[in-house]
């Protein structure tokens, strides 16, 4: 039932001029902190803050929800421009979204991303507002036993990123596996795989190992592919008449027929990056590979990979739909879903709206406002993304020899502003080395990702969900039944992923058969 006094306050505070500019203010900011490698929408929203404690609650709410959505939009911005995720969760653009810049597609390319995000951001907000409180309760029946068979399906789905190389998948894979362990155990915080080194005490930072394996590795290998073209006396690919083209008419824009083909990938974006999005501690980078690496994997005719249009659709709407769902557990139970919402939810405390299960009836009219500005930086985000993004991509204008150096920078100087430590450099400089032989014997980098987050996190509810059942691993794995139920899914998809395998073995043998015959 809708309190109309509380949606009249609520619109009377969101549709202020002092609301609607720090809203447009917050994207700007959030854009550009996205499209920077390095910074997050965390760091983003960190940073403004402690300007949020200072003003009124609906200009506060516009700055900070503003600043997220376009942070988490942005870092599509670089990945399709020179090969750079700005955040984490745009790593799988990169995929797509270069090859099709090099193409000559750019244009489509970032159409593509700022249109997937902002509907996914449309459609998982709506999401949010009518079934929040049930979301909520079907979140908060994952326990630690539930969490352990959900990364097991992002694990089984591994398979489907590996390509037709799948013995350099499950390489890719063990290494993600290994960086994982290295820190401390994270449940008894002993020591282990730091070789004696003390600054990797704390892990492998995720910043640093993405701008490694993918900018500081792109750039090495065009750096190498430039030296490579003078010593033969050749002209490298110069990439800049590709992103020039972007500008003007010379590339064809993205069309409502190319958009609504991708609808199928921008389903499974929304549908996984919503339900992503309301588990704690997954977040975007999760939600963007996984959708991702079903949509690759349910689309084989659509070649995902090779510079197309439905994985850049994916991956986007995965990462964003996760946005509004993120705040669910926090606006229902005062649990943040992610620590962008925690930061959220500080802001709200300093406001005097402590989230809890109560908020709804305490504070409806904040409840309104919310989900207003939840909906309205949707649109803002669509017209400042669509003139930032390609202010943003004329850096990929310089020449080769500018451009590499410039970019080399940025993964420097935004591994250092993640935590003003010169150790991630370091560590980000050794994956940009190891990246570069990745790619230089063609290893899928995609299965390190994910496997370098999601393992850690399963060991830690393994071990949780032993201690609570005190180590007896029936119960602590299938000890209820949505345990079963996705332990089940688990094997389904096992078998399911094998007879595919087993498929396309046949079908190129048959192939080969046919091709000898003639």
């Amino acid at each position: 039932m809708i309190d109309m006094v509380a949606l009249e306050q609520a619109l009377s505070m969101v549709f202020t001029f002092e609301t609607l500019f720090w809203m447009v203010v917050g994207v700007t900011i959030g854009v550009g902190v996205g499209a920077i490698p390095g910074l997050s929408a965390t760091s983003g929203v960190a940073l403004v803050l402690p300007l949020s404690f200072t003003m009124p609650l609906a200009p506060a709410l516009g700055l900070i929800i503003g600043l997220y959505k376009g942070a988490i939009y942005g870092g599509a911005i670089s990945a399709i421009t020179f090969a750079t995720p700005g955040t984490p969760d745009s790593a799988p653009t990169v995929y797509d979204g270069y090859k099709m810049m090099k193409q000559g597609k750019g244009r489509k390319a970032m159409l593509m991303a700022l249109y997937a995000s902002v509907t996914a951001d449309v459609v998982s907000d709506i999401l949010v507002i009518i079934i929040a409180p049930l979301i909520a309760i079907v979140a908060l029946a994952f326990g630690p036993s539930e969490r352990v068979w959900l990364m097991m399906l992002a694990i089984v789905l591994i398979g489907s990123l590996s390509g037709s190389h799948f013995a350099k998948g499950l390489l890719s894979a063990g290494i993600g596996l290994f960086i994982g362990t290295i820190g401390s155990d994270p449940i008894s915080n002993v020591e282990r795989n730091t070789f004696g080194v003390w600054w990797l005490y704390g892990g492998i930072g995720l910043v640093p190992l993405i701008i490694g394996l993918f900018a500081m590795a792109a750039m090495l290998e065009e750096w190498a592919k430039h030296i490579a073209s003078k010593s033969n006396g050749k002209t490298a690919p110069d990439d800049s008449e590709a992103i020039k083209g972007m500008f003007g008419k010379k590339q064809e824009g993205l069309t409502f027929r190319e958009f609504i083909s991708c609808r199928k990938e921008m389903g499974i974006g929304i549908a996984i990056g919503s339900f992503v999005g309301m588990l704690p501690g997954l977040g975007a980078l999760v939600a963007s590979f996984l959708s991702y690496s079903v949509a690759k994997r349910y689309s084989p005719e659509k070649n995902i990979g090779s510079g197309r249009l439905e994985g850049i659709a994916a991956a986007e709407a995965g990462n964003n739909a996760t946005v509004g769902p993120t705040l669910i557990p926090l606006l229902a139970f005062g649990i943040p879903g992610s620590t962008t919402a925690a930061l959220i939810g500080g802001a709200l405390i300093m406001q005097g709206a402590t989230p809890s299960a109560r908020m709804f009836q305490v504070f409806p009219e904040i409840i309104y406002a919310l989900f207003i500005i939840l909906l309205l930086a949707n649109f803002v985000n669509l017209g400042i993304g669509r003139m930032f993004a390609f202010l943003y991509a004329r850096l990929g204008q310089l020449p080769r020899p500018i451009l590499i150096p410039t970019v080399m920078l940025m993964c420097v100087t935004g591994t250092y502003a993640y935590q003003q430590s010169m150790y991630d450099v370091i560590v980000m400089l050794f994956f940009g080395v190891f990246g570069f032989g990745m790619r230089f014997f063609r290893i899928p980098e995609a299965p390190l990702i994910i496997t370098f987050v999601v393992v850690p996190l399963a060991e830690a509810d393994l071990r949780r969900a032993l201690l609570i059942n005190r180590g007896d691993w029936f119960n602590a794995l299938l000890g209820t039944w949505l345990a079963v139920a996705l332990f089940s899914l688990v094997v389904l998809l096992v078998l399911v992923s094998i007879k595919a395998r087993v498929s396309e073995r046949v079908a190129r043998l048959t192939k080969g058969e046919d091709e000898q015959g003639k």
